[in-house]
């Protein structure tokens, strides 16, 4: 079983949800014995590719490509003038006439039997492999993008981020089209979005959910030997204008509520590239502890009585709260935090989008755990086994006809 996938971005290290996403899929791909080349992009802000992080990717695939972004201001001029036939992220990842030809050859060698497309703006390149190769595209959406993008655009605070979300909506929809007309099948992360795309007559949809590896979910579902050190916390990017708006909600809203009840509470929040606007937020709650790029996510998600997840835009499903569900903490989450879900994994959290309920759903579930309730239960058993990364032998046989 050979496949080429395409994705936007070099999925190692998994430093966020998609890429996390990203790179769960391709480990369970690999272990059902599907060998892979992988097509991506690196470098731009975050810089070159590091050599051990490719070697890591390596370990999994049998062939890597990375791209550099187009970056120069020529090379923006030139997209600005395809934004009506592409839109911007899409064009970012354009390849040159000898970069296409190189990797249309390598894989017409490798034999490859499908062209698979991880998120969209990989797309031009896994539309011109598949018809050269005359092979089927799948594809894998993370999001209703056009929607995901117009609300990060509407949430930007900062010029800067409002013009760059705002640039990248235009002709993002019918691009999104075509790709779902043209894919052999698609595979969606969110059951919601996929009733969302049956309904606009896109039925050859299949659910797909985000996995989790049996041995991050072993080391974070252990029982505790040691109690946490903090009551509360949050993990996750900290600089996602989604994220960031949820959480300034939380500090400002919540977080004085929680403290008025209970002075001295502990509470953290953890997660990469924190945003100044949440600099400034923590900085006027000095109660609240500020964990920044935590190495490993495991350690930090065990370390909270309760695990919360205050967001209140976007689509898709947020790969933390699947996290959150494997660890022994209670759980307390918007309802916005678990769409796309099934609903017997809402049963698992606590829900309120208001500052009131959500700090009663707090106290609550701190209110469990002081009195020795497990948040362990049948309903949290079923509940993760959809996250299993064993479920990757249920896409094989639409793959490998």
């Amino acid at each position: 079983m050979r496949i080429t996938m395409i994705c936007n971005e070099l999925p190692f290290p998994p430093s966020h949800g998609g890429l996390v996403d990203v790179w769960r899929r391709l480990c369970a791909l690999k272990s059902a014995g599907v060998r892979i080349q992988l097509v991506c992009w690196g470098g731009g802000a975050a810089g070159a590719p590091q050599p051990d992080h490719l070697d890591k990717v390596r370990e999994v695939v049998e062939g890597l490509y990375v791209f550099p972004f187009e970056q120069t201001w020529s090379s923006r001029i030139k997209r600005a003038g395809r934004l009506w036939r592409l839109p911007w992220r899409v064009a970012s990842r354009n390849l040159r006439a000898a970069e296409f030809h190189s990797l249309l050859e390598a894989q017409r060698t490798f034999g490859s039997q499908a062209v698979w497309l991880d998120a969209l703006y990989g797309g031009e390149v896994a539309r011109r492999l598949a018809h050269e190769l005359k092979l089927p595209l799948f594809y894998r959406s993370h999001n209703i993008e056009h929607r995901y993008t117009l609300d990060q655009a509407r949430l930007a605070r900062t010029t800067r981020e409002k013009f760059q979300w705002t640039l990248s909506v235009f002709n993002l929809r019918r691009y999104e089209h075509g790709i779902l007309r043209e894919s052999s099948a698609f595979f969606d992360i969110s059951v919601d979005d996929l009733r969302y795309w049956e309904k606009h007559g896109f039925t050859s949809g299949h659910w797909l959910p985000p996995l989790v590896d049996e041995s991050f979910a072993k080391r974070l579902s252990a029982p505790r030997k040691d109690p946490p050190q903090f009551d509360v916390g949050y993990l996750g990017n900290l600089f996602m204008p989604n994220n960031v708006q949820g959480l300034v909600w939380f500090l400002e809203k919540v977080a004085p509520l929680l403290l008025d009840a209970c002075p001295g509470l502990r509470l953290f929040i953890a997660g990469s590239q924190p945003s100044d606007r949440i600099r400034a937020a923590l900085a006027a709650r000095p109660e609240v502890t500020l964990i920044e790029n935590p190495r490993d996510a495991v350690t930090v998600l065990r370390d909270a009585q309760v695990l919360i997840n205050p967001v209140f835009a976007g689509s898709g499903v947020n790969i933390k709260s699947v996290e959150m569900l494997f660890s022994p903490a209670e759980l307390v989450c918007t309802p916005q935090g678990l769409a796309g879900l099934p609903d017997e994994v809402r049963r698992c959290f606590r829900i309120s989008q208001d500052e009131c309920g959500f700090a009663s759903a707090i106290l609550d579930g701190l209110n469990s755990a002081a009195t020795g309730h497990t948040a362990e239960s049948e309903n949290r058993a079923v509940a993760r086994s959809y996250f299993r990364a064993k479920r990757i032998h249920d896409i094989l046989p639409l793959l490998f006809r």
